[in-house]
């Protein structure tokens, strides 16, 4: 079915609120819950906070603050992209299929969309932007396309650097007007909208994510919070994990053998 995007995506004004993480709480997290959910092999957020886990066995899971189940879509495959944080659609992006899925909340009723070979050769990741475009990165060139989904123009175009190092790219998002890949050769890679290269931030991490104008990744056993215009950077000792995801009132640390550890986690303004 050919997709209509206009639809898609219900875009929420970004509400961004500064805040300043105070280190010391990070002595004092206090465990919520602890859910045994077995081989994880990627995760995300939403921005009411909702949580996604997508497993080994191709189920991916929609959860609560406090661990209940929402949602639940099997027999699908482990997605190559996963992003709900246009609420209430949920991208998933399967690269052997070249083939994008919209789902509503609850992961039914999706629109499909299938990438054509004129707008990638080799399309190895897609993610939606804050206009209801996509990105698409290419791998037969390295190059970031912005597309129109509702009739493949191309829009913008950009070609990243490889001739240092291949890159071996496993994530990407836009967000506040930035773009930002995941290597997992190297690191977290940020670029502006016209391609400059803004900054690289040397990281083992498996995944990142935002709050505010903060970036946070997992580095050993902190996750750090790199602010996007300071670039000041603050930590939070949570523990060694593989994935983590931060929301307003969650720290949640994800280990190796699939436990799912939630701790209540409440930011403070320091002028407050």
């Amino acid at each position: 079915m050919r997709v209509t995007f206009s639809r898609l995506f219900l875009t929420l004004p970004l509400v961004v609120v500064f805040l300043v993480y105070n280190s010391s709480k990070a002595q004092n997290l206090k465990k919520v819950k602890e859910i045994k959910a077995g081989k994880i092999e990627s995760v995300a957020i939403d921005r009411l906070g909702d949580f996604f886990l997508a497993f080994k066995n191709g189920e991916i899971k929609k959860y609560d603050a406090n661990g209940k189940v929402l949602a639940s879509l099997k027999n699908a495959k482990v997605p190559t992209l996963l992003e709900p944080w246009f609420h209430p659609k949920i991208f998933v992006y399967d690269q052997r299929g070249q083939q994008i899925a919209i789902y509503d909340r609850n992961f039914q009723n999706p629109d499909i969309l299938q990438l054509e070979p004129s707008i990638a050769i080799k399309p190895l990741l897609a993610c939606p932007t804050n206009d209801n475009k996509l990105l698409v990165l290419d791998g037969a060139d390295f190059s970031i396309k912005k597309v129109n989904p509702l009739n493949n123009e191309v829009t913008a175009e950009f070609y990243i650097d490889t001739v240092d190092a291949k890159p071996n790219f496993i994530y990407m998002k836009e967000y506040q007007n930035l773009i930002f890949l995941l290597d997992k050769n190297s690191g977290i890679v940020i670029y502006n909208s016209i391609g400059k290269k803004v900054n690289q931030l040397k990281t083992a991490a498996n995944n990142f994510g935002f709050y505010g104008y903060q970036l946070y990744f997992l580095q050993e056993d902190k996750i750090e919070f790199y602010d996007l215009y300071t670039e000041k950077v603050q930590m939070v000792v949570v523990g060694n994990g593989k994935f983590v995801l931060v929301s307003d009132e969650r720290i949640l640390l994800i280990n190796e053998n699939g436990h799912v550890i939630l701790y209540d986690y409440k930011t403070k303004d320091e002028h407050d």
